[in-house]
């Protein structure tokens, strides 16, 4: 039994004694509450390996011990964790790597799950079986209030319950270091200018958008869409799964873009629900899905859990938006450093090749154009700017999408940003060919070319 590891079941002593009768494990504790996980953790007898399971009888006694921050603390340190839908379903936020069950389990599945090898068949193995009194060996039951679970290796399991997938989508991040610059607008336009494009060129369907600025949650409003939203995500009995998700984005069918939006209002944007943890999870499926994912994100602030758990980790891009004044752009400068450091410094440890920024509302008639924003931001790659246009600005203003019927100039403005943060072909086209109306002179004016 070199490779089976220790069990500690936490809230369930009847399947504890049962899954010791088995013999099929060195050894297996039985501990009903957080203090008792505590004190058998401080003994030394938990030797590895070892796996957890926790049950709904499971007593949370110790403050910031939660069976969430339990179950993602031991899943991280390499351990394998089941955890009971229950938890998931009161709103719990767990790793991709505990594995989330919903119905009954038989026992050779739970046994499946712990990695404990099948014995060989035959008469001699027969004897030697183990099972409790009454309990079929056919499918037997491993406890009385039916410990729930999907078999994992079929059905709609939890994403977290097989191994991840290969990443297939780039996440681009749209952010700023200073409120009131467009960013969300942007990011919506953004979304919606390449879903329009991808499925022009044949690739529908291929843009999600995440809205993660969950206490303001405006991507709804610009979309003009009210549900489904991450509540609805959370209030699903099922799992995280590629078909329950999808089931869950609203979505733009004009243009074929898919968006995971806020809770409708602040008072449902509970962080205790709602968290990087959870979007974490669900990036992970729609990295699955999806070609090309934007996220829109609440202002920067180095210590935001959102940008250290979630933004900065795991964004392919990151879009840093300035304005046309020293006061956004001194900000973005400070930001920018923040996140870049070595983490030994207390940074966060972003490779800068990640970050490309992009002037805002760029005017002609202001004294702080694309020049002065790489003079005062030396070293940051600058992709591109988009103009100030009326057109622009009252759509924000009636929380419209402006980019459905972009102007060529602004067209042009967004093509030439995603191209260079995807390297996509597809935003090639137009995007090198002069707008109608030769109302590109005053871009490239303002570019210098």
């Amino acid at each position: 039994m070199a490779n089976v590891p220790n069990l500690v079941v936490a809230g369930d002593p009847d399947v504890a004694r049962k899954l010791r009768e088995t013999g099929r494990f060195p050894v297996v504790f039985d501990a009903a509450s957080a203090t008792e996980l505590r004190d058998l953790s401080k003994s030394g007898r938990v030797g590895a390996p070892a796996a957890f399971m926790f049950a709904p009888g499971f007593t949370e006694d110790v403050p910031g011990a939660g069976v969430s921050v339990l179950a993602n603390g031991l899943a991280g340190g390499g351990f394998t964790v089941l955890v009971h839908a229950f938890f998931a379903e009161r709103g719990d936020a767990f790793d991709a790597r505990v594995r989330v069950t919903g119905r009954r389990l038989r026992l050779s599945e739970l046994l499946a799950v712990f990695g404990v090898p099948e014995r060989p068949s035959g008469p001699s193995a027969a004897r030697r079986r183990t099972r409790a009194p009454g309990v079929p060996a056919s499918r037997p039951a491993v406890s009385p209030n039916g410990w729930p679970g999907p078999r994992p290796e079929s059905g709609p399991a939890a994403l977290a319950a097989a191994a991840p997938a290969p990443a297939r989508g780039r996440v681009v991040a749209v952010a700023s270091a200073k409120g009131g610059v467009g960013k969300t607008s942007t990011t919506v336009n953004l979304s919606v200018l390449a879903a329009k494009h991808l499925r022009a060129s044949g690739r529908p369907g291929s843009v999600a958008l995440v809205d993660t600025n969950f206490q303001q949650a405006d991507v709804a409003r610009y979309l003009n869409l009210e549900s489904p939203t991450i509540l609805d995500l959370l209030r699903d009995t099922g799992t995280l799964s590629p078909s329950t998700v999808r089931n869950h984005l609203a979505q733009l069918p004009e243009v074929g873009l898919y968006a995971l939006l806020g809770p409708p209002d602040a008072v449902n944007a509970d962080p205790a629900l709602i968290n990087s943890a959870l979007y974490k999870r669900v990036l992970a499926v729609l990295r699955q899905e999806f070609g090309l994912v934007f996220i829109d994100t609440p202002v920067a602030e180095l210590y935001h859990t959102t940008f250290t758990d979630l933004v900065l980790p795991e964004a392919d891009a990151i879009l840093v938006l300035v304005e046309p004044d020293r006061v956004t752009l001194e900000a973005a400068r400070s930001w920018l450093k923040a996140i870049t450091m070595p983490r030994h410094f207390h940074g966060g440890g972003v490779d800068p090749e990640k970050v490309s920024l992009v002037l805002n509302r760029a005017r002609a008639d202001v004294e702080c154009g694309p020049e002065d924003v790489m003079d005062l931001m030396p070293g940051w790659r600058f992709v591109g700017m988009i103009p100030e246009d009326r057109a622009w600005t009252r759509a924000v203003n009636n929380r419209r999408v402006n980019a459905l019927r972009a102007d060529p100039e602004l067209d042009a403005a967004l093509r030439e940003i995603l191209r260079a943060v995807t390297a996509d072909p597809v935003f090639d086209d137009a995007a090198s060919a002069p707008p109608a109306n030769g109302r590109g002179g005053r871009v490239r004016r303002l570019l210098g070319r």
